[in-house]
């Protein structure tokens, strides 16, 4: 028969998981507010941790850490060899394959001695570790861990009532981790300002507005023959590091990729501040690009810039949607990208975009380009990006 008291707490925080739990800002938040629940009914917990497998781009798994003393952080894993060697050697490997739940008296040899962290726990003075699976709706296991350094552990009546409240922390946790899911694939896929337009209901054909960026496109020079003279296997990590290049400098510089296309990069730095704000960010993130590590060994590229209004949101037919920019400023920075070659340039700029920097550049004279009205000069900087 369930005590009295037992079924009042398991009720409480039950409720509250329910009714509170996703309101909650994030996992973090989660699971310091769950940890504080148990305290609050006799629970000495003083670690957790609540983790999941995840669709990232570079980690593995996301894990939420928490202590008594310093609160909660979130981690990840990005499944080095190192760090692979030590998930084999965790009882979360048995929870995400299995579904198995470890329970460890750290007070005991035997038992710590079944996992490496088992001694480092004890170490830090803990008595009980417990590992429990939060199994969500795909059947697929996350964990939970929890470790107490009561001299008692965690008794029966503690793991009753854990054990009670699982259900609704494995819903509410799951719910997180789909947000956390589709907000990664859209930042991934998308970029992070789209993404999160996106989410944000953005999702019709014409679903958009206009803003004023710097318009970044960016090529591979001789891409062609690159592709005849090389292997996929070779192409494939060649445009891997070329676009590697791009992204890092386009995102350090608060700037936006939007996509690939082919062996092009299409990007915007939006107006935060001012024109010659996002032309200062622009600037810097070409440099950047170009510095020390420009040309490769395997391949050269050309930058185009300018700044102008353009249209940024959905376009597309039927159900399959593209969020990007349009308008008549792509069109010209797209241009303008395509004499580098011709004037054997790595990176050119409009009249619009030089008028608002602070760097020196040089005209490279007037050109006519295809779908734009009138000719245009083109500049190059004074000294090269280097």
């Amino acid at each position: 028969m369930v005590n009295p008291n037992e079924r009042s707490s398991r009720d409480t925080i039950i409720h509250w998981l329910m009714a509170e739990g996703p309101r909650q800002e994030t996992p973090s938040a989660l699971l310091h507010n769950y940890c504080l629940k148990l305290r609050e009914f006799g629970i000495q917990v003083d670690r957790s941790t609540m983790g999941a497998p995840i669709l990232h781009p570079v980690a593995k798994s996301s894990f939420v850490f928490w202590d008594l003393a310093a609160g909660p952080s979130q981690r990840w894993f990005t499944y080095t060899p190192d760090q692979l060697e030590l998930l084999k050697a965790s009882p979360i490997l048995k929870i995400y394959t299995r579904g198995e739940p470890s329970s460890l008296r750290l007070d005991q040899p035997a038992e710590r001695s079944r996992y490496p962290i088992g001694d480092d726990l004890w170490a830090e003075g803990y008595i009980q570790y417990e590992a429990l699976p939060l199994k969500f709706s795909d059947e697929t296991f996350k964990v939970l861990t929890l470790a107490t350094k009561s001299s008692h552990g965690f008794t029966k009546a503690d793991k009753a009532l854990i054990d009670a409240t699982l259900p609704a922390l494995t819903l509410v946790f799951e719910g997180f981790v789909s947000r956390n899911t589709a907000k990664t694939l859209m930042e991934t896929y998308v970029g992070k300002r789209a993404g999160l337009r996106v989410l944000d209901g953005e999702i019709a054909r014409g679903d958009g507005s206009p803003i004023d960026a710097v318009i970044w496109f960016s090529d591979l020079r001789g891409f062609t023959s690159l592709a005849q003279s090389q292997d996929e296997g070779e192409l494939l990590k060649l445009l891997n590091d070329y676009f590697e290049i791009q992204t890092d400098a386009i995102e350090t510089n608060s700037g936006e990729v939007l996509k690939f296309i082919g062996d092009t990069v299409l990007a915007i730095f939006p107006y935060e501040n001012s024109v010659g704000d996002a032309v200062a960010r622009a600037e810097a993130a070409a440099f950047h690009a170009l510095g020390d590590s420009y040309p490769q060994d395997d391949f050269s590229f050309g930058i185009g810039l300018h700044p102008g209004s353009v249209f940024y949101g959905n376009v597309g037919g039927g159900n399959r949607l593209d969020f990007t920019v349009i308008g008549p400023s792509v069109n010209l920075a797209s241009r303008i990208e395509g004499l580098c070659s011709l004037l054997d340039c790595p990176l050119l700029a409009s009249a619009d975009f030089v008028e608002q920097s602070a760097q020196k550049w040089v005209s490279r004279g007037q050109y006519e380009l295809k779908g734009v009205a009138s000719d245009t000069e083109v500049f190059s900087p004074e000294t090269d990006a280097k």
